[in-house]
């Protein structure tokens, strides 16, 4: 693979997570984002994201007022994606007439200052770390990776008695419609790929991550304080257009399914998954795809106590 073919691929991905923004912004779940602003502390934390990608989380915090001032650490394995967020969030902050400024390990934005810090999460975890965070944020992360092992080091990242904010954790479930008479055997093979993903030579996810966090986080000494459906729901609007850039962002989900599976021959039929695919395709163009995953968001505290600060 060339230079320019990895620029574009990792541009492809910068403009998937754009496109999923409108879709998260609905997904997340309102009572546990109650509960993560109940939790909150005042004043300006040290907020610490990992697996942050294009950084659209930092603008859905500031336009939601959970996050003003302080510091907001985008931590990504990706550079090329930080590299993008950097300009992504100034363009966001221009529309919004915020001001921003460049910084040399990040952009100020209004009162917030975002640090772009590129690691692996795995290695980041093993070299340790600076500063501990207030509040910790994994969106769409914690079923890329393997939870039990990694899941007590993520917390050590915490102050004793910190927020963590865990979102979009995929729970074993995806339909699409209308249905399609390959759907159980396309699925199962998908998740079964989930299950035996290795990425940076590690155990990296489990599809049904989602209800398995309700005991993880218990073993790790964490509990959930709060915990809600965050359900994907995509679909086209009366006039077979869907939102914003949504129509892209479910082309990505069948880009992934076929990258996942075309060298899995001895789990689906490559006709059944070409079938599937260019059935799937048409109804996308012709508007008439629908898309659900179902998905779980936690909050709650790092384990240890701290004084609560003046509010």
């Amino acid at each position: 693979m060339t230079g320019s073919d990895d620029a574009s691929m990792a541009s492809g991905y910068a403009r998937y997570l754009a496109a999923k923004t409108t879709v998260d912004d609905r997904a997340l779940n309102r009572h546990v984002l109650a509960e993560l602003r109940r939790l909150m502390p005042a004043g300006a934390p040290r907020v610490l994201e990992v697996g942050a990608g294009l950084g659209t989380m930092v603008a859905r915090l500031m336009d939601w007022g959970a996050v003003g001032a302080g510091e907001y650490i985008l931590l990504d394995a990706d550079r090329h994606l930080l590299d993008c967020s950097g300009q992504w969030l100034r363009d966001w902050a221009a529309a919004r007439g915020l001001r921003s400024d460049l910084l040399p390990d990040g952009v100020q934005v209004g009162d917030l200052r975002v640090r772009l810090v590129h690691a692996e999460l795995g290695g980041y975890l093993e070299a340790g770390h600076g500063a501990l965070a207030d509040v910790l944020i994994a969106n769409a992360v914690l079923d890329l990776v393997d939870v039990p092992a990694v899941l007590p080091g993520l917390l050590r990242l915490l102050v004793p008695g910190g927020v963590y904010w865990f979102t979009i954790n995929y729970d074993g479930e995806s339909i699409f419609m209308p249905g399609h008479p390959h759907d159980g055997k396309v699925m199962q093979a998908y998740h079964r790929d989930m299950d035996e993903r290795i990425r940076f030579g590690r155990p990296a996810g489990d599809s049904r991550t989602g209800r398995r966090l309700f005991h993880n986080l218990r073993a790790a000494g964490a509990p959930a304080l709060a915990a809600g459906s965050s359900d994907w729901v995509v679909s086209a609007g009366p006039d077979g257009n869907y939102p914003g850039d949504e129509a892209y962002f479910l082309g990505s989900i069948l880009s992934t399914i076929r990258s996942a599976l075309r060298s899995r021959q001895a789990w689906v039929e490559p006709a059944d998954l070409a079938d599937w695919l260019a059935v799937r395709g048409r109804q996308l163009a012709a508007g008439e795809l629908v898309y659900l995953a179902h998905q779980l968001d936690f909050v709650g505290r790092s384990p240890g106590l701290r004084t609560a600060r003046p509010r």
